[in-house]
């Protein structure tokens, strides 16, 4: 879509394609084509979009960064020799924690055996051996089994001790083979949750940010009909919808965000834990819910001549984003995503499995699409921070729409491009599927024109946090 859209951001990934060609190249041009690749390298970081979908940094240009500079050590002077390799591994010591925070762990131990490389070049075989010790417990811990091989093979080689089939099958025997048996097994309990949603958007090359957040109370208890019914205490008094955005001067912002869909609905489930229905959204609450935004809204409407236009606006957002049908809709997915989709599988660690499944669009939370949504195993964690004993699995979710569908949404509401990706982190105990952590990356593009001029950039930052505790 690119080619007919020049202010996609799929542009700045075919930048960064182009970057990892040259870096390909012929050694007897290495001075110029290194150049090109700074060339767009800078491009890209100096990019709105960039700053958007990544405001904490792009771990592939940052990837790529440590290329540029590991080649530079081989193509410059003697002089600049360890000045590029340092910077090298700086990028890539970046790199290893751009690639976490962006659930791609795979990528995470690379780099980090990446660093190694830089280090040993350097002469720093201590700290080289560190670096591909720390990789090899990354493998460990994520089951990366054939990464963990070659690793080991590097690691001996340095040392200079032998590197053959039976010094590395040695090393092998005791490399863990994990599996997550996930059943459904509801108890009766209280939890305090912690909401917040982050926000950054795009809009005709001005960048705008939100922050929305609630706290509340969430009560499981065994229902009269064998089933289990979900209830919630104190939606309101902590919520934040995040509808002005967050500014870094004082001045009028030009535009207002949609109220977050942040307060939980109450609902019901049967014993083996389909989804029957939510209890409560469609009578009181959506109303409370709808006049406290409103409030909310009124209260903290920036100064400035467009200050009243501003918040009409905000206001007509919140009947669609507060709607009934619209928070009923969210919290069955919200539940199908945390627990239904999860129970009687069984899922070998770093397995990547894929099925297709109706989501809503990011950006456009009304419109419910087909996806085709890979995910795996990743891990066992401690189910909180204060927690040591690994008892709860992580689960890494990567959802795209189907191609088809995006397509009929296009036409439908008359926009000239759209594209949009998800990427979701659950924290769960498998032995009942009670959910402690939901953590969620939205990224949407919407090219409102034919013309190409309007557009909008967003990225949306969802997690949710669960404390059990007894009352």
């Amino acid at each position: 879509m690119w080619r007919t859209d020049p202010g996609s951001p799929a542009v700045l990934s075919a930048q960064l394609a182009y970057a990892e060609f040259l870096l390909t190249g012929p050694s007897d041009t290495c001075a110029e084509r290194l150049e090109h690749v700074q060339e767009q390298l800078g491009s890209v970081a100096a990019n709105p979009k960039t700053r958007v979908m990544f405001p904490d940094g792009w771990a592939r240009a940052t990837d790529l960064e440590y290329r540029l500079h590991l080649a530079r050590a081989v193509c410059g002077s003697k002089t600049d020799h360890e000045i590029e390799l340092r910077t090298a591994v700086a990028a890539a010591r970046r790199a290893v924690e751009l690639y976490r925070n962006a659930f791609d762990y795979r990528s995470m131990a690379l780099m980090q055996v990446a660093m190694g490389t830089a280090l040993h070049q350097l002469g720093e075989n201590a700290a080289a051996l560190a670096a591909v010790e720390t990789a090899l417990d990354m493998d460990r811990e994520y089951g990366f089994q054939d990464d963990a091989r070659e690793n080991y093979k590097l690691l001996l080689t340095w040392r200079g001790e032998p590197a053959g089939d039976a010094q590395i099958a040695g090393l092998m025997q005791d490399f863990p083979k994990r599996r997550a048996v996930l059943q459904f097994g509801w108890r009766t309990s209280y939890a305090r949750i912690r909401l917040e949603s982050n926000r950054e958007c795009l809009v005709d090359g001005r960048i705008a940010g939100s922050h929305a957040a609630d706290s509340f109370e969430r009560r499981v208890a065994a229902d009269s009909g064998g089933g289990w019914s979900v209830s919630h205490a104190l939606r309101l008094t902590g919520y934040e919808p995040g509808v002005w955005p967050t500014m870094q001067a004082p001045q009028t912002p030009q535009a207002v965000f949609p109220p977050a869909l942040l307060p939980a609905a109450d609902f019901k489930v049967s014993a083996t834990g389909e989804f029957q229905g939510v209890t409560d959204y469609t009578n009181a609450f959506a109303a409370r819910l709808a006049a406290r935004t409103e409030e909310l809204i009124r209260g903290g409407v920036p100064p400035g001549d467009g200050a009243r236009d501003l918040m009409s606006a905000a206001l007509e957002a919140t009947a669609d984003s507060v709607s009934p049908g619209l928070l009923e809709a969210v919290a069955a997915e919200n539940y199908q995503l945390e627990t239904a989709m999860w129970i009687g599988a069984t899922l070998e660690q770093g397995v990547w499995y894929e099925i297709s499944a109706p989501l809503s669009l990011p950006g456009m939370p009304q419109v419910v699409v087909q996806h085709r949504l890979e995910f795996a195993f990743t891990r066992r964690v401690p189910c909180t921070a204060a927690a040591a004993a690994q008892t709860c699995v992580e689960i890494v979710i990567r959802a795209t729409p189907d191609e088809q569908a995006l397509a009929q949404v296009i036409a439908d509401n008359s926009l000239a491009a759209f594209t949009a990706t998800t990427e979701a982190r659950i924290v769960t105990d498998p032995a009942t599927l009670l959910p402690y952590a939901h953590e969620e990356r939205l990224h949407w593009y919407a090219s409102l024109s034919n013309e190409r001029r309007d557009s909008v950039l967003g990225l949306e930052r969802l997690l949710s946090t669960t404390s059990y505790g007894v009352e």
